[in-house]
């Protein structure tokens, strides 16, 4: 009977704050495993959808550089090819793509220039507002050879809308700094035309605000900078 009792009672023990209590941490155990699984993967799950919704949101560009935010320039004086002020001012209330260069460039700046008067016909063409085909403005950074005369008649070969700016190199610098242009003229005496310049061959893209928005880096092609563009102003 004692034995038995005590078996029982033994027995008991176990089942009471033994073999039940470690039951009870087993199952509570699983429960917490699987609960942190399932809380884990919903957070995986959850990042993975935030990620694929932000790609969504964030368009392809092919070529178009988007600065995360848009540029301030600091005003500036220079003159355009009609000896008109060109200033902050008259870069707002459209869209400019700007290129510096100088009219005696062998090579690169009418490459640029033709593949600029190339994207202004593809602009116009796919879009039936005026507003969404930015303005072309060139930017020389040889003012002792590049007089707004020549300016003029030297973008007129390209296309006749296009806009030439140059100015003295204390206005031209603080304003090249600012956009993340560089350039360098070679030592030369006064007078001198055969000296070389050397340039920054990105076109710049800014916004109507006469923000830098972004940077067309080289080699250009009209035809993926169209559709980068068209897709930038459909964002916009």
């Amino acid at each position: 009977m004692v034995s038995r009792r005590a078996g029982r009672s033994i027995i008991q023990l176990d089942v009471d704050y033994g073999l039940f209590i470690l039951a009870n941490d087993t199952f509570n155990f699983r429960i917490w495993i699987m609960a942190t699984l399932v809380a884990v993967m919903s957070a995986t799950a959850g990042v993975i959808l935030w990620k694929m919704t932000q790609a969504r949101q964030q368009p392809a560009y092919s070529t178009l550089i988007v600065l995360p935010e848009p540029r301030r320039i600091d005003d500036f004086a220079l003159h355009d090819d009609h000896g008109q002020l060109f200033s902050l001012e008259q870069l707002r209330g459209h869209w400019t793509l700007m290129f510096f260069g100088f009219t005696n460039c062998p090579d690169v700046c009418p490459t640029a220039l033709y593949e600029l008067q190339n994207l202004k016909r593809l602009l116009e063409e796919k879009t039936d507002n005026d507003s969404e085909v930015p303005r072309v403005l060139f930017v020389s950074v040889d003012p002792e050879r590049d007089s707004a005369e020549k300016l003029n008649q030297y973008l007129s070969y390209f296309d006749p809308e296009f806009i030439g700016v140059t100015g003295a190199h204390e206005q031209l610098q603080p304003f090249t700094r600012q956009a993340g242009i560089a350039y360098h003229i070679e030592n030369h005496e006064a007078g001198a035309t055969g000296y070389a310049v050397d340039h920054s061959s990105g076109i710049l893209l800014f916004n109507p605000d006469g923000r830098l928005q972004g940077v067309f880096p080289a080699p250009h092609q009209a035809e993926s900078m169209a559709d980068d563009l068209l897709t930038l102003l459909e964002k916009s």
